[in-house]
């Protein structure tokens, strides 16, 4: 017999990495990446790297030390070694959550995994933004058994006024797009904020929402 069927959460966070991830920093343009899979090398705490780039890139892009290890017509897999700390994908899988997924577009890591709780959902998305800031949910799903209905309803008035402003005019102007219409500076611009205050704003209303939505799904 299999495993008893469990409740669980299917999560996949965007995070702004240009800076951040190697992996993220080598789409410019219309470059993808994705595929990503990494291993630990020996006891130097150093890590191997691979992922799948699609579409032109300029070899700068790359990280340091890059090669391309094998291609087809589609894509080139491409294969670096790094420091094994300042890692988004691992900062969540420390959380005893491993990432069952990972792409890149425009300077934007999304990452995709499985947690058993809103605890561990609400714990990564705090921990992703203190070090690196600028993490949204892009999606969020509870397993179910397939009888029921999976819509939940979210309730608005844990916003405050301000935070619901800025989901909309965030909403509004293509924040939330792929790609961008907007960036958050713009977005700020447009509410008279740094984007810093967008920033937090933002990852308040999201706190909220995330509640409501995993409270009604329960």
């Amino acid at each position: 017999m299999g495993a008893e069927p469990t409740g669980g959460i299917q999560v996949r966070l965007a995070v702004e990495a240009a800076d951040a991830c190697p992996v993220a920093a080598s789409t410019g343009g219309d470059t993808i990446a994705r595929s990503a899979t990494w291993s630990r090398r020996g006891d130097d705490g150093r890590v191997v790297e691979e992922y799948d780039i699609v579409g032109d890139y300029d070899d700068s892009e790359l990280p340091d030390d890059a090669s391309v290890v094998f291609e087809t017509d589609r894509s080139e897999r491409v294969r670096f070694t790094r420091d094994g700390s300042d890692c988004i994908c691992e900062a969540v899988e420390a959380l005893g959550t491993p990432v069952s997924d990972v792409t890149a577009s425009r300077g934007t890591l999304r990452l995709s995994f499985h947690a058993t709780d809103v605890e561990t959902v609400r714990a990564a998305v705090d921990e992703l933004d203190e070090i690196y800031g600028s993490v949204r949910i892009d999606r969020l799903a509870r397993t179910g058994d397939g009888e029921t209905d999976d819509m939940v309803l979210v309730d608005r008035g844990r916003l405050t006024d301000r935070q619901q402003e800025v989901l909309e005019t965030a909403m509004e102007m293509g924040y939330f797009q792929r790609p961008r219409s907007a960036n958050a500076t713009e977005v700020a611009d447009e509410l008279d904020i740094s984007p810093s205050t967008f920033a937090e704003h933002l990852a308040s209303a999201q706190s909220k929402v995330l509640d409501s939505l995993l409270e009604g799904s329960a």
